[in-house]
């Protein structure tokens, strides 16, 4: 083992006992950081957000019916007494709900828009927690060490071999394939339009068919438009549906 490989699993080692000075941890949902329905209502009717003659509530529990909103945790205020509490970041999904819904999305839309957000937010709200954010560390820690050891053992080999690195004819092949996939001609027609945004008039296209394109007895490539696909025309109208393969190359 060498003396660098030996500093690396000791100062790897030191950060375990460091951040991870805990038997278990379990990722929890953050407490600390919720807000009162009547709150967010407030704060949302200060932002803009108009809610119409109708009652609030309903209008959060709508959003929440959707999967737009979480459930709310029940919490008990300043005052003592049991009340339903949303996160925080409930405030900032209603804004881009109204403007989402303003710009005319349909609800399969705007769900697709929050629940990305909600996978971003979840992640980053997890890593406030102390424990999990202790968590993540001692397991990179801990990855690493069993890297270092695996690789010392000759169990692991990272990175690509010479033959591959140095190799000028398999580099340069790769090189040249910008895109690639399949299609076919649908029947009764005797071209088809292939999108593919890397591609223009300097470069080449490929085309090989897989099966008989009859009564069709040549083919060509038509027309190239510049980042957005080319067309394939062969000679007469086909019966089966032929497919084919294509690459483009520089």
């Amino acid at each position: 083992m060498t003396n660098f490989t030996r500093e690396c699993i000791l100062f790897f080692t030191e950060v375990w006992y460091t951040y991870f000075g805990f038997t278990t941890a379990h990722i929890r949902i953050l407490m600390n950081n919720l807000i009162s329905i009547e709150r967010l209502i407030k704060n949302a009717k200060k932002k803009g957000i108009d809610f119409g003659k109708g009652d609030p509530y309903n209008r959060l529990r709508y959003y929440t019916k959707m999967g737009w909103l979480p459930h709310t945790v029940r919490k008990k205020d300043k005052k003592g007494d049991v009340k339903g509490h949303y996160p925080a970041w409930a405030l900032d999904h209603l804004i881009l709900i109204e403007e989402l819904k303003e710009k005319g999305l349909s609800n399969e839309e705007i769900a697709k828009r929050l629940s990305a957000k909600n996978k971003l937010v979840n992640f980053f709200d997890l890593l406030k927690d102390t424990n999990t954010r202790n968590l993540v560390l001692s397991y990179i820690a801990f990855g690493m060490i069993v890297i270092i050891f695996l690789t010392e053992m000759g169990l692991l080999k990272i990175g690509k071999t010479k033959d591959i690195l140095f190799n000028p004819s398999i580099t340069s092949v790769t090189a040249q394939i910008l895109d690639s996939g399949n299609a076919f001609i649908p029947t009764n027609t005797d071209s088809v339009f292939i999108k593919t945004s890397f591609i223009n008039r300097n470069m080449k296209v490929n085309v090989t068919f897989n099966q008989d394109y009859y009564p069709a007895t040549r083919y060509w490539i038509e027309e190239i438009k510049d980042y957005e696909g080319f067309i394939i025309k062969l000679d007469s109208p086909v019966e089966n549906n032929p497919d084919f393969n294509w690459w483009v190359t520089n």
